[in-house]
């Protein structure tokens, strides 16, 4: 594999890293981290995995309280102090409860707006009573399902009119891209009719996370307790009933279609039982099967070890949970934390990638310095000889190397060129020769010594008058300046 490859598969795995980052709904995300469910039931605080249960401290949280008028949404006179009030007491008792089962380490002092997901031991999905929302129907034939819970929010004056505070909303969106070809005309079906949404006040849900955040618990969701059991049925009524109110709920393949809810008081009231009566039978026929659930024990049951154990939530029950803008906040920071750490891990794995060429370049070198090291290992003596010889050639060199002249051959030579020529006169001086005479051709006679391989420089000294010459020649065998040169530089 070449640099090249790695590099694309590099590319190849960032691309899919950040898709990955940014296709994932945060809240999804959080939701796969629960690890706790708690159910509200009555006056007490159960946990679904183990079945222990602990009481709600001073008054019923999760219900309406009819001797303060109190309830976790905050619908009462002092809404928004009972919420925060009955938050406490709800954290409180999660504190208890999952200390008393050993389910994890307590951690304390742990500030609600410095906290992350991954800094609290128990991810918690809080399942409270279904009379607890406010449920209304939705009707948006022809909107994506992303926009659903927008377009709900846009409209939360005309759908829960005379509430001023912010709401936080629940609603089913069909993803067609997760269902099969066989649930295709159910789930047009579904998009046609009306189903319902569950709406609670912001403000609550923030003071839930909060609540439970100083109790060193995180707050994954809330969500109505009856969304776990309608994701595991097709179609299904389900009634559920505690000491103080009733709802009735239709699920068609996990998603609310119609929802009852009523006090028990108000049933106490004849004509509105009756009522309540007619109009929850039309439901019951409407479905082939009926859950009631009187107690938590039921919901056990109805939800089954294998769900108790994993804590796994239905893929249809999720789009009910509602997370609290803390919790989102804190998995975006999570995200972003992540992102950091694979845009670190990529850069680290580049620079890695970049500074491969000039390792192997190092290591080549380090290999090459090693083995010219060895070559000068095994050629000292020689070099010790040739040293000695370059010694005694500096020292012997300007005798031995001294030019030789040799004037019998030059003297041959010149007689051999000049003849029949007369020559008066011969200068030999480091291997220059200046020669005069007289000759019928002294330009055919300077030719002549300049093909002789013996000579060079071959010129006239001067001009030449009538039948005179006056030559100025070098022996080729003498080189004078270069041997002054090496020998004695410093005279140059």
């Amino acid at each position: 594999m070449g640099l090249s490859d790695i590099g694309e598969q590099v590319g190849q795995w960032l691309a899919t890293a950040g898709r990955s980052l940014n296709t994932t709904d945060p809240g999804v995300a959080l939701l796969r981290r629960t690890n706790t469910v708690l159910m509200v039931f009555d006056d007490n605080l159960y946990h679904l995995d183990s079945g222990r249960s602990c009481r709600i401290p001073d008054s019923a949280v999760g219900t309406r309280d009819e001797s303060s008028g109190g309830s976790i949404d905050g619908r009462s006179d002092n809404g928004a102090a009972d919420a925060s009030s009955l938050a406490m007491r709800l954290a409180t008792a999660a504190a208890s409860l999952l200390a008393d089962g050993g389910d994890g380490e307590h951690i304390s002092g742990i500030s609600a707006t410095n906290s992350t997901a991954s800094s609290f031991t128990q991810n918690t999905l809080l399942l409270l009573p279904p009379a607890d929302f406010l449920a209304t129907p939705v009707n948006l034939p022809g909107v994506a399902a992303a926009a659903i819970r927008p377009a709900l929010r846009l409209q939360a004056d005309s759908l829960v009119p005379g509430y001023d505070d912010a709401l936080s909303v629940a609603v089913s969106t069909i993803d067609a891209g997760s269902k099969t070809a066989d649930d295709a005309q159910s789930q047009t079906q579904s998009q046609t009719q009306a189903h319902m949404a569950f709406w609670l006040p912001t403000a609550t849900l923030n003071a839930l996370h909060r609540a439970f955040a100083d109790q060193s618990l995180f707050l994954t969701a809330v969500m109505p307790r009856t969304m776990l059991i309608a994701g595991q049925q097709d179609m299904v009524m389900i009634d559920d009933q505690d000491a103080r109110n009733q709802s009735v709920l239709l699920f068609r393949d996990g998603v609310c279609q119609q929802c009852l809810q009523t006090s028990k008081t108000d049933l106490a009231i004849p004509a509105f039982h009756d009522q309540w009566q007619a109009e929850t039978a039309v439901l019951t026929a409407s479905a082939p099967e009926a859950m009631t659930l009187h107690s938590a024990d039921d919901y056990r049951q109805a939800m089954g070890a294998q769900q108790l154990r994993s804590n796994a939530l239905p893929t249809t029950a999720t789009a009910y949970a509602i997370v609290p803008d803390a919790a989102l906040a804190a998995r975006h920071q999570f995200d972003k934390g992540k992102r950091l750490w694979r845009v670190a891990a990529v850069i680290a794995a580049l620079t890695v990638l970049s500074s491969i060429p000039f390792l192997i370049q190092t290591l080549q070198l380090r290999s090459l310095n090693n083995t010219l090291a060895e070559q000068q290992q095994r050629t000292a003596p020689a070099r010790a000889d040739q040293q000695a010889v370059r010694d005694f050639e500096s020292r012997w060199g300007v005798l031995t190397e001294y030019p030789a002249q040799d004037v019998p051959a030059m003297l041959l030579a010149l007689q051999a060129e000049v003849s029949p020529n007369v020559l008066t006169s011969l200068e030999l001086e480091e291997g220059y020769i200046s020669i005069e005479g007289e000759s019928n051709d002294p330009q055919g006679l300077l030719q002549q010594l300049e093909q002789n391989p013996m000579f060079t420089e071959v010129d006239f000294a001067r001009a030449t008058n009538n039948n005179r010459f006056y030559i100025d020649l070098r022996l080729t065998t003498v080189n004078f300046p270069a041997y002054q040169e090496w020998y004695f530089p410093e005279e140059q």
